[in-house]
Formats: structure tokens, C-alpha cells, sequence
């Protein structure tokens, strides 16, 4: 069973990927900065525009929502099943009991953030909560990866290999946190719109690798 949990990532992470793909595919267009562009443009529509109910162009957007909002809680459901063996593991080799508690309370609230941000789009009437959900996400992950890199080098059994993906991970992760915090605002204009959307598609790609890495790492921690 733990082979099974550990195995189905892979899954995952190609399920959101290939809905993603289909999402953006079906999405009628429409941009924050011009609702007259025709499509979804993977430079300037963010992630968020594919769970919107009605696209910035008017239209109705409910196939590339459901699609979108369905890919976030396969991974959400993906990553947690990951974690429930990974995290055993860890624990095993580990008696640190407060670095244990806060890896796994960090991924808890992580994905419980991810999972409010597909329930509570980006629409007008959800945006706020939906923003505050997000900040929820990352900044719990940041917290999570640097308990991730503080517990993989305490440890002899893992990987130089994971240890140093994963500090490349956080480093991502701290620029995307400040660019979406103290970057331009998406709603000045296109060039702002392009440095945050580029960067949020950065750091989702960045999200995928290090689940890989992690799926890895574990198959040969089993």
C-alpha cells in the first residue's frame, strides 16, 4: 500500500498537467487588462482565470472551471496521499518530535489553502477570500520546504541530491512570495501583468519538479 501511495504522484502530477492543458484549451479568452483577447494567452491569463465561472471576456467559462478546479484537488488528493507514507517515513528515522509536528502541520494547512483557492475562485464576488487562500498556500509551503531542507540534512539517509532540489525549491519559492507581494501590480498594465503571471507559472512548474524529485527520493528512501 505504501508502494501505491508513493507510486500514484506520478499520476498526479500527469493528470493536472493533461486537465490544465484542456482547461486553458477551452477557455474563451479575456485577460485582467484587455477582455478582447481571444484565448487563453500562457503569458498573461493566470492559473486563477482557468477556475473563473465567467471569463474576463464576458463568457461563460464553467467547462475549463470545473476542469481547473478538479485539477487542484486531484493534486491536493495526490500530494496528501504522498505525504501520508513520505511523512511516516520521516518520521521514523527521526526523534525531533517539534521539526515532525511542524512538517506535517505546515503541509496540512498548505493544502487545506489549495483546496479553498479551486472551492473559492477568482470570480468578482470570491476574490478576496480566494487571494487570502493563496497566501495561505505558498506561504505554508515556503514554511513546510524550509522544515523539508532543515529535517533532509539532520538526516544521513537522504539523497544530496533532494536536499539541494529542495534548497533550490525554497529560494523559488521566497522570490515568487516577494514578486507577488511587493512586484507591480497585474492590474497596472501588460508588462506588469506578464512579470506576475510568468512568475506564478514559474513557480507552479517549480512545484510539479520538486514533487517529482520528492516521489523519487522516495522510492529509493522505500
Amino acid at each position: 500500500m505504501r508502494k501505491i501511495f508513493i507510486n500514484q504522484g506520478y499520476f498526479g502530477i500527469l493528470l493536472f498537467i493533461s486537465l490544465n492543458v484542456i482547461a486553458m484549451f477551452f477557455y474563451p479568452g479575456g485577460t485582467i487588462i484587455d477582455s478582447t483577447t481571444e484565448g487563453y494567452l500562457f503569458f498573461y491569463n493566470f492559473f486563477s482565470n482557468l477556475g473563473e465561472w465567467t471569463a474576463k471576456n464576458g463568457q461563460s467559462n464553467q467547462f475549463s472551471a470545473y476542469i481547473f478546479n478538479s485539477s487542484m484537488l486531484i493534486l491536493a488528493l495526490s500530494y496528501s496521499l504522498f505525504y501520508v507514507s513520505f511523512l511516516r517515513m520521516q518520521v521514523s528515522v527521526s526523534d525531533n518530535r517539534l521539526l515532525n509536528f511542524l512538517l506535517i502541520s505546515s503541509i496540512i494547512i498548505s493544502l487545506s489553502g489549495f483546496v479553498f483557492v479551486a472551492i473559492f475562485s477568482s470570480d468578482p464576488e470570491t476574490f478576496d477570500i480566494h487571494i487570502l487562500f493563496v497566501k495561505i498556500g505558498f506561504y505554508s509551503l515556503f514554511a513546510h520546504c524550509v522544515f523539508q531542507y532543515l529535517f533532509i540534512k539532520s538526516i544521513d539517509a537522504f539523497s544530496k541530491l533532494i536536499s539541494t532540489v529542495t534548497l533550490t525549491f525554497v529560494v523559488l519559492l521566497f522570490l515568487f512570495i516577494l514578486i507577488m507581494e511587493f512586484g507591480p501590480s497585474p492590474f497596472e498594465n501588460n508588462q506588469s501583468l506578464f512579470i506576475q503571471v510568468t512568475s506564478q507559472k514559474i513557480i507552479v512548474a517549480s512545484i510539479l519538479i520538486y514533487f517529482f524529485f520528492q516521489i523519487k527520493e522516495a522510492r529509493s528512501f522505500n
